[in-house]
Formats: C-alpha cells, structure tokens, sequence
C-alpha cells in the first residue's frame, strides 16, 4: 500500500486485527459519550415501547390508570390483550420501533468507537448523528430483507407441503423435493444465524465502511461463513472481559450509594435511601421484578424492605435506582457495540488484509487535498484575473 505510507506514513494505531484484540472492548466501552448515548437510546426505546403498550391495553378495553398504578412503566401483557388483535399490532409496532432506536443507537456509539480507534477524540455526538443521516437506510434494510428472504424460504416449504396434500400425486411430489426442502432448509438455518448476528454487525458493518444494504448482506454472510471460529474465540473472549468490566463497574456504583446512603443518614436523618435507591428498578417495574431486587444484588431478598421510603421524596429516589442500573445496561451494550466493532475490523482484515482505519484516513487525506487544492486553485485563478486586468 505505497499510498498509504506516502500520505499516512505515521498513522499508528492499538489494534493488532487479532482476537485478542477484544479485550480492549471493556475500555472503549467505558466512554462517558458513549454511555451517554446508549443511555439515551434505552430510555427513548423503552418509553416509545411502553406507549404502544399502553395504547395497546386501551385498545382491548383495560383501563389505562389501573394498570399504570399496577405497572408503572414497564406493563406486561395479559391473556386479553394478546386476544385483541389491533393490541398486537400496537405492541409489535412499538417492538420495532424500539428496535430501530436501538440500532441506531448503535451506529453512533460505533462509528463513535471507530473514531476513538482512529485516534479522534474529538467527535462528537453531534457528528455521529449527522452520520447515521447519512447511513441509517442499510442498517434499517438489511435485516428486513433477511427475514423477507427467511419468510420466502419458509413459504416456498409451506407450499410443498399444500402439493403433498394433493390425493395420489402429492405424496410422490413431496418425496421428489425432499432433498430440494432439505437444502432449502440448511438456507433457512444460515439465513436465521444471519439474522440474529446482523443484529450487532448490521451496525459496525455501516459504521465502518459507510456500505449500502447490498454490501451489509454480503459482509454479515461472507464473515459468518468464512470465519466462524474467529466470531466464537472473539464472543468468548469480549464477554470474558466485559463480565468482569461490568463487575467492578457495578462495585464502584455500590459503593458510592453505600457512601451517600450512609452520610445522608447521618447528616439528616433520611433513612432506608441506599434501599430504596437499590430496589428503585422494581419500584418502576413492579410487574418485571415482583419483590424486591437490589441492582447489586438481584437475589439478596424476596421480599419488600420495610426501610424503603414512599411518597414523591420515594419516587424520585427509585427513578434515579432505575437511572443508575439504565447506566450499567448502557455500559454493557456501549463495551458490546466496541467488541463487535474491533471483531469486524480484525475478520476484515484477515479476510481482505484491508486495514479500514487506514482507509477512512486515507478518504479523509484525500478529501482534504481536494479541498485543499480546490481553494487554492481559486485563490490563484482569482489572483491571475486581477492582475490582467490592472494591466489593461
């Protein structure tokens, strides 16, 4: 690559394009941006969900009010509203509609992580907004079109089948495509494998190399057919670190409500806040999390603390609980988007030895000569003109 050595020559940056290099996931992902803007997507997924839920009970004739008051804001659905069919259509609405923020989400936080991997430290959210702009169409299509492909493969299954009905003949039809429904069938597998991993590489595929629907499908099977090992070692050794990543995180939030709790108790009396601050999840969520689940310790209880506080002065103290476990969920997903990010750079390069860091710096340099060289064309025609004309 004489280019990149002549314009880059000292472009350098952490990544060996080895599995290991999944261990450096947990760190990208602790970014305050990115946690940020994870942090955001979940609360804008989860309200965009829980108002089509509730319109969803409205529309099955519940009453709105009293299942807020036994559900907050995370309702379940019952055995009636899943027997209402408009019900069903505004919950499946607003499941997708939340999954969309979602991968969204992701694109920023990913392209935000390959800047970071870049060494740009510098762009911002805004500038990752401006991004997905530009580049959410693939990240919408692409998994639309799998499971469209999936559904046309489970039809045409669907449609043997309906000729194996027929009398004296069918039989025979169904055992002359036995082995065409069988291949059909190994398809079927790989396109739903697809579809599950398209779900994180959808985004880092967008993010990185700024590819249309076209090239999002050929890169999410290319990699997954021709390095699966790659994928598995790197699942196993991201979650490895994350886990731990997560743990410590978690430790430190402990720790600082254990330290507020216990100065707030003693400098004004307030007691049950570390409590009530721990169980403020299935405060919001009485549905999800029944009896009382610290966000350290899910299993510590199953019942109630009676030191818990009630009131408004309670409530706001469960939404910030609720606030704090969004964070370490936002962390999560911000050190996952980071894993798939470094994976996809690693199994591209081993696949086409392309560095795609090198080159966005590379599209960048070249962008900026063309600017660069377009100005200073200009300035000098404008020059020229000028001076002929003092001349005359």
């Amino acid at each position: 690559m004489q280019e990149s050595d002549n314009v880059v020559r000292n472009y350098v940056h952490k990544l060996k394009f080895q599995v290991k290099d999944t261990l450096l996931a947990a760190r990208y992902g602790f970014n305050v941006r990115n946690i940020w803007v994870f942090w955001k997507g979940i609360v804008q997924a989860w309200v965009v969900w829980a108002f089509f839920a509730y319109a969803g009970f409205l529309a099955a004739g519940d009453s709105v009010a009293d299942r807020f008051a036994a559900a907050r804001l995370c309702p379940v659905p019952d055995s009636l509203f899943m027997t209402n069919i408009p019900s069903v259509i505004l919950l499946v609405l607003g499941t997708l509609l939340a999954f969309y923020i979602y991968m969204i989400t992701a694109l920023k936080v990913s392209r935000l992580t390959f800047e970071q991997l870049r060494g740009d430290q510098f762009f911002s959210e805004a500038d990752a907004r401006r991004f997905c702009r530009s580049n959410w169409k693939a990240v919408v299509a692409t998994p639309l079109v799998i499971a469209a492909g999936i559904a046309t493969g489970i039809l045409a299954i669907f449609v043997i089948g309906l000729l194996g009905r027929i009398p004296s003949v069918g039989p025979v039809l169904a055992g002359l495509l036995a082995i065409p429904a069988w291949i059909l069938g190994l398809f079927l597998v790989l396109a739903l494998v697809g579809l599950l991993l398209s779900v994180f590489l959808v985004p880092v595929i967008t993010a990185t190399t700024k590819g249309d629907t076209f090239e999002c499908l050929f890169e999410v099977f290319s990699i997954v057919t021709s390095q699966p090992m790659r994928l598995f070692r790197g699942i196993v050794t991201g979650l490895f670190v994350r886990v731990i990543a997560l743990v410590v995180f978690s430790f430190f939030a402990w720790g600082s409500v254990t330290i507020v709790s216990s100065v707030l108790y003693r400098t004004s009396g307030i007691q049950g806040f570390g409590d009530t601050m721990e169980s403020g999840f299935s405060r919001m969520a009485p549905e999800v999390v029944p009896f009382y689940s610290s966000i350290f310790n899910p299993i510590s209880s199953t019942g109630h603390v009676d030191s818990s506080r009630d009131g408004l002065a309670g409530l706001l103290v469960s939404l910030s609980g609720a606030a704090i476990l969004l964070a370490l969920w936002a962390y999560w997903l911000s050190s996952g988007t980071a894993q798939w990010t470094i994976m996809y750079l690693g199994a591209r390069y081993n696949r086409d030895r392309e560095d795609l860091l090198l080159r966005a710096e590379e599209e960048e340099y070249r962008e900026f000569s063309r600017l660069y060289n377009s100005t200073t064309t200009t300035t000098t025609t404008t020059t020229t003109g000028g001076a002929g004309r003092e001349t005359e």
